[in-house]
């Protein structure tokens, strides 16, 4: 039992290093330097559905797809298909594998990205029903530049830590729930233009589950991004509305 403790205590650590990050990366003056890029100083829109299967106890099949930007800039919209799977090895962790096909529309030339992925979950009960995960991923982003009729690629590295409430009700409403998690990104792939790799995300959201397949998530998340080009660096900050819509088949 002492061991445990001391493991939970040492998870729980760990986990407050990304928010740490978040906030020193939030509070830094930026270099005099760097430039921002006006039409990211809005609100963008994200909706998606993501779709779960379950084969067997352990492993089971997630998909998610989404349109993100329409709503709120003529300039990007993206579509994206991202069909996964996982396997629980443990009782609290979890092995993810999948690829995704992300298809920028661009004013200029549109920019299509083919993402592969592996990760890590590990999930830790906290008191009072709280959840905390830490979700760890590598990707491979590889872009197709059809002027160039060729291909750039570069790794990128996430730390997702999420915690979620016990279930709450809103007046005669039941099974609600809230969320908030710190995320940042580390890209391996600067060398590619505008393609927004690093970058630091905050997300806050209340959800419902709405029955045992449908649950449901409003969210508003907080990017802080950084761009390399040939022209400098560029820094903005992205504020999202994600709408997102859960179904389990079985």
């Amino acid at each position: 039992m002492t061991e445990a403790i001391a493991r939970c205590t040492r998870y729980r650590r760990l986990a407050v290093i990304p928010l740490i990050l978040g906030v020193l990366m939030t509070i830094t003056p930026r270099p005099a330097a760097s430039q921002v890029i006006p039409e990211f100083e809005q609100f963008h829109t994200w909706t998606d559905v993501a779709t779960i299967y379950n084969f067997s106890e352990r492993f089971r099949y997630d998909g998610d797809y989404g349109l993100r930007g329409l709503l709120t800039d003529s300039n990007w919209t993206l579509l994206y298909l991202r069909p996964s799977v996982r396997y629980r090895a443990r009782q609290n962790l979890t092995l993810h594998g999948g690829v995704a096909l992300f298809y920028n529309f661009l004013t200029g030339e549109d920019l299509p990205e083919l993402r592969p992925h592996v990760g890590v979950r590990l999930v830790t009960p906290l008191p009072s029903d709280w959840v905390l995960s830490n979700f760890l991923r590598l990707e491979l982003r590889a872009f197709y530049l059809q002027s160039q009729s060729d291909w750039d690629a570069g790794l990128r590295f996430r730390w997702q830590v999420q915690v979620v409430s016990p279930r709450f009700r809103i007046g005669s409403l039941e099974e609600f729930y809230g969320l908030a998690s710190a995320e940042p990104f580390i890209d391996g792939s600067s060398g590619i233009e505008g393609t927004f790799g690093d970058r630091f995300r905050f997300n806050v959201g209340l959800g419902r589950q709405f029955s045992s397949q449908l649950r449901i998530d409003l969210n508003y998340l907080f990017h802080v991004i950084r761009v390399s080009d040939e022209d400098g660096n560029f820094n903005a900050d992205d504020h999202v509305i994600r709408l997102r819509f859960f179904y389990s088949v079985n």
